[in-house]
């Protein structure tokens, strides 16, 4: 390493003192003393001593200057190498390439590539309140340092996520977002051949081919045989802006399709009739299309007026099922009757989003109406303001003999001893999940919450009592955000501390041979008060133990 030894002081010899009082007062014979005979001879020779002397000292004077300059430049430095020897000692210095990477692909799954400067009348989805930068973490780790850069243009993979916000555009606005094009171009080389994932959303009015384009839609539609996931999400459909069409997309996976203005989706679904791996989809409306709906597994509707047993039979290879129900005034009702009986085995996972009234109604009469014996996860989320259907309930759980292991619930209001009658007719439940978020201000003071003092006190085990509710229950994630005014803390650490169990002990061999498992992980967050860590104490020594606890108020975490 070069030395940073600083020049060696030397004594500053000041020849001339400015504070005789000749010098003093030399401006005041500046300006008086004047005339062919001011200065005599001597004095003239006198006083080119004295400037030679000056001379002297202000080449004194740079040579200090550059010395004091040349120690302020080698601080400089030291802090740099100062910078640089602690960043040896860093922790993520240790961190493998490998790791760093998963870290990566954690932050990069999600790339907003937005127009800019966004020229329609249309709001984008997605208001930027922070630098541009941030909603694009791989540019951003590319930036950092040369070891992040190396890796991160090394990773195909994180260049490969890009959600595409755009608009219409006149040819002549075209050119003013050619720095927005040229980054998405960028993304798609670096990304590769890796398979790409692409969200794309699009704003304003279609207007005729030769007066109007889709900024980035040519780069885009170049690597269509690379889309792993699709997602459109526009205020026309597809077939109005007269995209997409004559597309090949052997390694399609996932698709989503979703317009404003445009229900009836048939024209953009046979945009993807030569998709052969497709298997998951999320629209609005099951029509009649060229897509293959034969094949999919996955299946995720807005749900509109058509019966469920005819989407079962246009998608006979569904394995889960999601639906959210507008039932539109004046049109006939196409939900299953209380008479008929449907069986279908391939269902596995069952999601209801539920707006009002009329589609619990709608949910009932599924209850009713269907068998599923290999079900096994049910979602609820939504508004739910009527009664819940307690014995329509157990009578689809018996019918069908599914074991369900999970069971979620967000924004649902059930009373007590509905939630625990649901309850006991599912013992092999291993997930629970329940959040309840506030309807709106209407609602508020009807709505209540389905997270009780009883709930948490009748999900307490004991070890005397030979039957007991969820007895395999592996996770537990409750979030309450109304204020029910109050909540018994300590029957929830009763109920946790029942159901834990020391991996390895005696006690842990003995609960499980009688089918009961150990809980394994704990959240509990409050939107509505503040969380007392003495009270939750308890539960920082079952953490230690094994036990992955959560506890947050408004006040933060605690636990």
């Amino acid at each position: 390493m070069a030395s940073l030894d600083p020049p060696c002081a030397q004594p500053l010899n000041i020849r001339i003192n400015l504070n005789t009082a000749e010098l003093a007062h030399l401006e005041d014979k500046l300006r008086s003393e004047y005339g062919p005979f001011v200065v005599s001879p001597e004095r003239a020779e006198e006083l080119k001593e004295i400037l030679a002397l000056a001379d002297k000292d202000i080449e004194d004077h740079d040579s200090e200057v550059a010395r004091l300059q040349a120690i302020q430049a080698n601080r400089q430095r030291l802090e740099i190498q100062r910078a640089k020897l602690r960043s040896l000692l860093s922790p993520m210095r240790k961190l493998s390439n490998e790791i760093l990477l998963h870290i990566f692909q954690y932050a990069c799954k999600e790339n907003i590539l937005q127009s800019y400067p966004w020229l329609s009348e249309q709001q984008p989805w997605t208001k930027l309140r922070s630098p541009v930068i941030t909603y694009l973490p791989t540019m951003a780790i590319s930036s950092v340092c040369s070891r992040w850069r190396t890796l991160a243009l090394s990773s195909p993979s994180l260049w490969a996520n890009l959600t595409v916000e755009t608009h219409t555009a006149t040819l002549d606005q075209s050119k003013i977002l050619l720095g927005f094009i040229d980054t998405v171009a960028r993304y798609l080389e670096r990304s590769g051949d890796w398979p790409l994932k692409i969200a794309l959303e699009i704003g304003g009015t279609p207007g005729p081919h030769h007066e109007t384009e889709i900024p980035s839609l040519n780069y885009l539609t170049q690597h269509a045989c690379r889309w792993e996931t699709f997602s459109y999400w526009g205020t026309y459909s597809l077939e109005n802006y007269e995209i997409l069409s004559g597309l090949h997309f052997p390694l399609l996976t996932e698709l989503c399709i979703f317009s404003v203005l445009d229900w009836e989706q048939t024209p953009d679904l046979d945009r993807f009739e030569y998709a052969p791996k497709l298997c998951a989809l999320t629209t609005t409306e099951l029509a009649t299309s060229k897509a293959p709906y034969h094949q999919l597994r996955h299946l995720d509707l807005q749900y509109r007026n058509l019966e469920l047993a005819e989407i079962l039979h246009r998608c006979p290879s569904v394995e889960s099922l999601g639906f959210k129900n507008y039932e539109e005034e004046e049109e006939e009702d196409h939900t299953p009757d209380h008479g008929a009986h449907y069986t279908w085995r391939n269902i596995t996972s069952l999601t209801f989003r539920t707006d009002d009234d009329d589609d619990v109604s709608y949910v009932e009469r599924v209850f009713s109406s269907f068998d599923l014996p290999s079900l096994d996860v049910i979602v609820l989320d939504g508004c739910w303001r009527g009664a819940w259907p307690t014995e329509t309930f157990i009578s689809f759980i018996s019918r069908s003999s599914c074991m369900i292991t999970t069971f979620t619930l967000h924004s649902i209001s059930l009373s007590d001893s509905d939630f625990i009658a649901a309850l006991r007719v599912m013992p092999s439940l291993l997930h629970l999940e329940i959040k309840d978020h506030k309807w709106d201000d209407e609602h508020v003071q009807t709505q209540r919450s389905s997270i009780t003092s009883r709930l948490i006190s009748s999900l307490i085990q004991c070890e005397s009592t030979s039957v007991c509710l969820v007895p395999k229950l592996h996770t537990l994630h409750l979030v309450s955000k109304l204020d029910t005014g109050a909540f018994d803390d300590s029957s929830f650490l009763s109920m946790i501390e029942s159901r834990w169990f020391r991996p390895g002990s005696d006690l842990c061999a003995t609960m499980f041979a009688m089918g009961r498992h150990c809980i394994r992980s704990v959240v509990l967050k409050f939107g509505w008060r503040e969380v007392d860590p003495e009270v939750y104490k308890p539960l920082r020594i079952l953490d230690k133990e094994g036990l992955r606890v959560v506890v947050s108020g408004t006040n933060g975490i605690q636990v």
